[in-house]
């Protein structure tokens, strides 16, 4: 008995040592697994791009195990974009975000200090010096860092950014001022309310006001009323929204400058509302409707990708950052990565032979490209075509001044210039107006300036733009073979 319980008492031991090496051992594979779910979890977070083109970019280099979210839809302008708390939280749960930067996107500018985010535009790389030092006042509202806080050096003394004239009857009107993803666009801005019809009438003593140093205070919930003085609107920075009574004494055609766009302060609402709360419209403003912002990026034209060899420097800025995210021993998928850059590279070179074979059927006399706004310099630069943009000739409220009228004929007279390329459809009243004053006609199709078409891709749009520029210049655009560049990069961005 005595034996049995020594012997007992001597093999209790190693079986607990057992027990304990195979629950060690176990324990370290369930560990692993549990390890390896969970970095396989960390590895499928999306990667966001935020605008349109920039997507599309990302979904051809990236590889197909990796998803890719667009945050932007291509119906939004990137430049007037509100960043709606959806959208912030697929900002702040991507694994990496791509962005062509706040020259092209004022709305992510609080973004660009997360590190995860990765911009790949103006700022971010290298380009031909003749690039670097454009004094563009475009016309995208919001650059100068975006936060407005030079606003005042930007567009001069007394200038305005927008003017609307309303057709208003006796009463009590509500202009409102919000702010916008938690910040107003500026704290303050001057506003001029004249007894007026006519915009291009009033401007000199709008501008004239609007520079005096006598101007009046108004704070939330003050009264508004018609007169030769600026007011200096100051917003509560305590309120989301700053209101104002507009008094209209008598029934008339009133026109309103404002030193910046009133768009900029709008969050759920109409900025002009009546008593009864229904919206009210302008007449007449400028900038045109559906052309509001003012494309001054700084100094910087963000509108890179006009030149093939830019998307592709944008593109391995994209490759090289998505191989940082990838594990040192897949090799296999950062194989793919850098198969799919090479292939996306090779396109592009080969779009930027066919692009150069295509401006070289345009007589040599007639290739200049006539637009609203200067964000073809890129594409001007690198196949040379000389590029004008009428902002070049007119003055702060981007409308077709008597005194500018003749300057801007005598220009297209020079550069024999017969035809003029609308960014929109229909073309802006801007365009049109030039047309008809200098019988210059507009070119059958717009071209598309600031990103991607509605359908499409990164190379259907600089196909479109070419055969639309070449073809309206008096050249022939070969688009059969610019269709099959369309298709090689379908072929990476579609299953």
């Amino acid at each position: 008995m005595s034996n049995f319980s020594n012997q007992s008492k001597k093999t209790k031991p190693i079986i607990n040592k057992t027990v304990l090496k195979s629950s060690l051992v176990a324990g370290a594979f369930l560990f692993s697994g549990i390890n390896q779910t969970a970095q396989a979890q960390a590895n499928t977070k999306s990667i966001v791009a935020v605008e349109p083109l920039v997507c599309d970019v990302v979904s051809a280099i990236a590889p197909p195990s990796t998803p890719v979210t667009c945050l932007i839809d291509r119906k939004q302008d990137v430049h007037d974009v509100k960043i709606t708390p959806k959208q912030a939280q697929t900002l702040k749960s991507a694994n990496q975000v791509f962005t062509l930067g706040s020259e092209m996107t004022p709305a992510i500018k609080k973004w660009l200090d997360n590190p995860l985010t990765v911009v790949v535009g103006v700022s971010a790389i290298e380009i031909d010096d003749h690039h670097d030092d454009h004094d563009d006042h475009d016309d995208h509202s919001a650059a100068k860092d975006d936060d407005h806080d030079d606003h005042g050096d930007s567009h001069g003394e007394g200038a305005f950014e927008w003017a609307g004239v309303f057709d208003l009857s006796a009463g009590t009107y509500k202009w409102s001022f919000a702010k916008v993803d938690g910040d107003y666009a500026d704290p303050a801005m001057k506003m001029v309310i004249l007894n007026s019809g006519d915009i291009e009438a009033s401007e000199e003593l709008a501008k004239e006001l609007l520079g005096s140093k006598n101007s009046e205070t108004k704070r939330n919930n003050d009264k508004l009323v018609a007169q030769e003085k600026a007011y200096f609107l100051s917003f509560n920075e305590k309120k989301d929204i700053t209101t104002f009574t507009v008094e209209i004494k008598k029934a008339g055609k009133y026109a309103f400058f404002t030193e910046h766009m009133p768009f900029e302060f709008e969050a759920d609402e109409h900025f002009f509302k009546d008593i009864s709360g229904d919206d009210v419209e302008p007449i007449a403003q400028v900038p045109d409707e559906g052309d509001h912002h003012h494309h001054d990026h700084g100094g910087l034209d963000p509108h890179i990708w006009h030149d093939p060899h830019n998307i592709i420097k944008m593109g391995n800025v994209i490759s090289k950052n998505i191989n940082k995210k990838i594990g040192f021993f897949d090799r296999e998928t950062k194989k793919v990565l850098k198969e799919r850059t090479q292939a996306v590279n090779s396109i592009l070179e080969d779009l930027d032979l066919w692009t150069q074979k295509q401006v070289a059927t345009i007589p040599t006399d007639r290739r200049t490209i006539v637009s609203k706004h200067k964000a073809m310099e890129y594409y001007g630069d690198a196949f040379g075509l000389k590029t004008l943009s009428l902002l070049d000739f007119l003055g702060d409220s981007s409308s077709l001044r008597p005194e500018t009228i003749s300057t801007v004929i005598a220009e297209l007279k020079e550069e024999n210039v017969n035809v003029l390329f609308a960014e929109q459809k229909p073309p802006s009243k801007l365009l049109k107006n030039l047309s008809r004053q200098t019988s210059t006609p507009i070119a059958r199709n717009q071209i598309f300036v600031d990103g991607l078409m509605l359908e499409g891709n990164t190379v259907s749009v600089a196909v479109h733009n070419t055969c639309t520029i070449v073809d309206s210049l008096g050249g022939e655009c070969d688009e059969k073979e610019g269709e099959k560049l369309e298709n090689e990069w379908d072929s990476l961005t579609k299953p």
